[in-house]
């Protein structure tokens, strides 16, 4: 037993150890990023100072934000061919992906499992490939305080306002209000925060 909690606790400094090189060799500062294994940077990224970036976690694409104080937990994906933000003091969680033209605003909690697209495919010309046809992006914003819940769906076109909860599971495929609480498919108004 002892010998297993010391293996762990060797385990721990090792990767604070590594990872405050990482920070340091990338930025000048030790503390500025906090990289569990596997974390995978590349393209135009711009980071906040204390962010915490976990295992297997990637980040790629143009114009990426990253405010300070942002957590994001296990295998995130982030991926910009045009823009993503992610405001101050917000929480991703695990296995959540963030696609193409997205802003996230402050203090958000987003639940594990989302997949917020602020894109999609062309189809209409049925005579055509659909991968043929392009892309066209609307994008998404997300306003300050939402709490998305774990695997909810967040289509391109949609903004949601400030403090407003997305229930779990939900499909949202039109924009939600202020301080409304949103859930099902296709995801509509279920109440209001008071």
């Amino acid at each position: 037993m002892l010998a297993i909690r010391i293996e762990n606790k060797v385990k721990v400094e090792w990767q604070s150890f590594k990872s405050k090189l990482r920070s340091l060799l990338l930025f000048g500062k030790i503390n500025k990023v906090y990289f569990g294994k596997g974390v995978s940077l590349s393209g135009a990224l711009k980071f906040g100072d204390n962010i915490h970036i976990m295992e297997n976690s990637k980040l790629r694409g143009k114009n990426t934000i990253i405010g300070s104080k942002v957590f994001i937990h296990e295998n995130v994906l982030i991926r910009s061919q045009k823009a993503v933000v992610i405001g101050e003091g917000t929480t991703i969680n695990r296995n959540t992906c963030v696609l193409d033209n997205v802003v996230i605003g402050k203090y958000c909690s987003i639940a594990p499992n989302c997949v917020i697209v602020g894109s999609n495919h062309n189809f209409k010309e049925a005579s055509q490939l659909i991968k043929k046809q392009g892309m066209s992006s609307e994008g998404i914003t997300i306003g300050d305080d939402v709490w998305i819940g774990a695997n909810v769906t967040i289509l391109d076109g949609v903004v949601i306002g400030k403090g407003a909860v997305v229930a779990a599971g939900a499909v949202v495929n039109k924009s939600i209000p202020e301080y409304m609480v949103f859930g099902g498919v296709p995801a509509k108004s279920i109440g209001k925060r008071a």
